[in-house]
């Protein structure tokens, strides 16, 4: 099973010092945009893409964190943020070189 595959079934990839998770609440009363967070084990800190989009589903949403993951694999600047501020440049590095070792 490939990552894509993956975190569509599972809702989260581990890969090397990160665990990048999809939340995504289906709440019928009010919606709730989706947010990727993506933790750290190495230094055991949490960070959260620090970008808004709407999804009327499930499958939307992991569309949206996918397009996100290969964004960052891709070395375009994604806005990442932790509750102290943005991540660390050393950290979106170590993420960018951890996401190139996905296979397609």
């Amino acid at each position: 099973m490939g990552w894509r595959e993956e975190l569509r079934k599972e809702g989260f990839l581990d890969v090397g010092d990160f665990i990048i998770e999809l939340i995504y609440v289906n709440c019928p009363c009010e919606p709730i945009p989706p947010a990727l967070a993506i933790y750290d084990k190495k230094e055991n800190e949490w960070y959260r893409v620090d970008e808004i989009t709407e999804a009327n589903n499930y499958t939307e949403a992991c569309d949206w964190a996918i397009e996100v993951i290969e964004r960052i694999r891709n070395g375009e600047e994604v806005k990442i943020v932790s509750l102290d501020g943005p991540a660390p440049p050393k950290v979106i590095a170590k993420l960018r070189k951890t996401l190139q070792k996905l296979l397609d």
